[in-house]
């Protein structure tokens, strides 16, 4: 029971400081940590026969990193904002990935995800319904999905993964790390 309340204050104090970011409508942009980047990646089990996609995609960091890092075949990023569309495919080219990933400027709930093995995370809870049906709907049953932090509402995770890291602590105002592993249901 300490855990569970410790995670709603943690959370809670999460949405404070990242809504407190927001310009943009929707999700703000906030830089996962490297650290939390290979666990994301790693709970996901990413490797060549992975296409992912990460939904609020910023500098493009997880995707970039799925293909240079884990040698996942391809990936594609969807971000609103597009300066950190230019900044995540200069980030790609840099990595000698460009040819295998691409980010897209655009509103995720109208990105085709449907080639996705694997979907990332990071955005505010009362995005994640709305992102659950949108991936239940388009995304093959068996997808693996990450989600950062917050659990989609109706979905039971198969696999969970807590921990601390100070890289954390200028993003959230805490070190606490909750990473959700689903699959897409069948239909």
């Amino acid at each position: 029971m300490k855990t569970s309340i410790r995670f709603l204050v943690g959370a809670t104090a999460s949405v404070i400081a990242l809504s407190a970011l927001s310009q943009t409508p929707g999700a703000p942009y906030v830089p996962t940590p490297t650290a939390i980047v290979d666990r994301m990646l790693t709970l996901a089990k990413v490797g060549p026969g992975d296409y992912v996609v990460d939904l609020g995609s910023g500098d493009g960091r997880l995707v970039t990193t799925a293909v240079a890092k884990y040698k996942a075949r391809g990936g594609m990023g969807v971000e609103l904002d597009g300066k950190l569309v230019k900044e995540a495919n200069e980030n790609a080219a840099r990595a000698g990935v460009s040819d295998r990933v691409k980010f897209v400027e655009g509103d995720l709930f109208k990105a085709d995800v449907r080639d996705a093995t694997v979907v990332t995370l990071y955005l505010l809870p009362g995005m994640l319904g709305d992102v659950e049906d949108k991936l239940a709907k388009e995304l093959k049953p068996g997808t693996r999905v990450i989600s950062h932090d917050y659990p989609l509402p109706s979905w039971k995770h198969v696999d969970i993964v807590a921990f601390d890291t100070a890289e954390k602590v200028p993003i959230s105002g805490t070190t606490r790390t909750v990473l959700l592993l689903y699959r897409v249901p069948s239909k």
